[in-house]
């Protein structure tokens, strides 16, 4: 350790004890001192100051030498304050500290993977992604929420909402965007679109994103790429007629998909651990920020007595995921069999799905901070009026407001996306979340 940074922790220490103020704006943790009477000065200091007590050279001496036992903190903690001049500069200095405490704990975390198996490589690249994330101090005054809301607000106002863009209206217009943090559920029945949906946010993002597909190949992932880029009929395609203006959006198509920072991993029904371990190498190579998996029942690992206890486990180890990369996790879900027993009704939507709907739904229901269902009724009624119309309801939103919106569906290419809105004629509802 430099004489620089053993310094800076003696001054950053002298500037709490001048102004015990500073303590909020140093944002440092007793582990970031590497003299170990250094960390007990701040750690007891913290304590106090914590406390409501007013903190100075001779009244954390008094302390630390009864916790102790030790003689000799007069003297320390006088020197301390004796050499910060300016303790409105404790930021500064602190920002040193920090520095030697990363490259201390780097090298740490790099002497764990000199001899280490999967486990220890991937926690390892959970503590680097950690170490690598900026200082946040949880506990704040009020008038730092606000400062932070407003910055959101202002940036909405602006055109820049926080949220990563799903690229479809109304659901930007709901959800806000995909927020950090977020676990989003998508649930629906076999053959509604549930890959094509969670393709289409994929490709519409404005972040890196990595994809988890334990259902479908990289062949069949990148085909439906094209078709969405191009657009190019999906089923042209397969069959190997493309006509020249087709294979010029395709060739187009190709270029712009190698260009995106998207990445795949196609292993067939993965454990909650693999993909946990795939999602922070992705975070910490490729700082993606979006992460995509389907689908939820389709991993294995979690832990329980029963299948609906294992699904609810790998639903709280995806929101805890969210969270410690702080980007959106979307994961999509089966639907129940039952609601296709349902009376589609003289609208057509009888057959939707709603949260409760989800298969093991308990806990994921707990855990999502939104869930959104998908509805084509021209699955079970191939009537004109139901033609190219899907529906996506938003069953909870912990945002905004809740309710399902038609939006349109063009099935040659996979491809969701708006209606117009003279075009909105069908039973639409959109209400405030209570």
């Amino acid at each position: 350790m430099t004489d620089t940074a053993i310094h800076c922790e003696r001054v950053v220490l002298g500037a709490i004890l001048a102004d015990n103020s500073q303590l909020q704006r140093v944002q440092l943790q007793q582990r970031d001192f590497s003299v170990a009477a250094h960390g007990q000065v701040f750690e007891s200091a913290r304590r106090l100051i914590g406390a409501g007590k007013v903190v100075d050279a001779v009244t954390l001496a008094e302390a630390l030498e009864r916790e102790t036992g030790r003689k000799d903190w007069m003297q320390i903690t006088a020197n301390m304050q004796r050499d910060c001049l300016a303790p409105a500069n404790a930021p500064t200095y602190a920002a040193v500290v920090r520095k030697a405490s990363l490259q201390r704990q780097a090298a740490a975390i790099g002497q764990r993977l000199v001899s280490g198996g999967d486990e220890v490589i991937s926690n390892a690249i959970r503590d680097l992604i950690e170490l690598s994330s900026t200082t946040r101090e949880h506990a704040c005054h009020i008038s730092d929420a606000i400062n932070v809301a407003m910055d959101e607000l202002t940036a909405i106002v602006d055109g820049k909402p926080p949220g990563v863009r799903t690229g479809i209206r109304d659901l930007d217009e709901a959800l806000g965007g995909m927020h950090d943090e977020d676990l989003i559920v998508v649930g629906a029945r076999p053959a509604m679109g549930k890959t094509a949906f969670m393709l289409n946010l994929a490709l519409a993002a404005n972040v890196g994103v990595g994809v988890i597909s334990g259902e479908q190949g990289r062949a069949q992932i990148g085909m439906r790429a094209f078709a969405m880029q191009g657009p190019v009929s999906l089923h042209h395609m397969r069959i190997g007629k493309l006509n020249d203006d087709e294979w010029s959006r395709l060739a187009s198509a190709i270029g712009d998909l190698k260009s995106r920072q998207f990445w795949l991993n196609d292993k067939p029904a993965p454990t909650i651990d693999e993909v946990i371990s795939q999602a922070r190498a992705w975070k910490f190579h490729n700082n993606i920020g979006l992460l995509m998996i389907d689908y939820l029942q389709k991993i294995r690992g979690g832990q329980g007595q029963d299948f609906r206890l294992q699904v609810g486990d790998i639903a709280i180890q995806l929101k805890n995921l969210a969270r410690e990369l702080k980007i959106p996790v979307v994961a999509l879900a089966q639907v129940k069999r039952e609601v296709e027993t349902r009376p589609m009704g003289q609208d057509g939507l009888g057959r939707m799905p709603y949260m409760s709907d989800l298969a093991e739904a308990g806990i994921i229901e707990q855990e999502a901070d939104q869930v959104i269902t998908l509805y084509r009724p021209e699955v079970y009624d191939d009537s004109e009026m139901y033609r190219g119309i899907a529906y996506t309801n938003i069953c909870k939103n912990r945002h905004g407001p809740v309710g399902h919106k038609a939006v349109s569906w063009r099935g040659e290419y996979l491809k969701f996306g708006d209606l117009a809105r003279t075009e909105l004629g069908f039973q639409d509802r959109w209400s405030q979340a209570s």
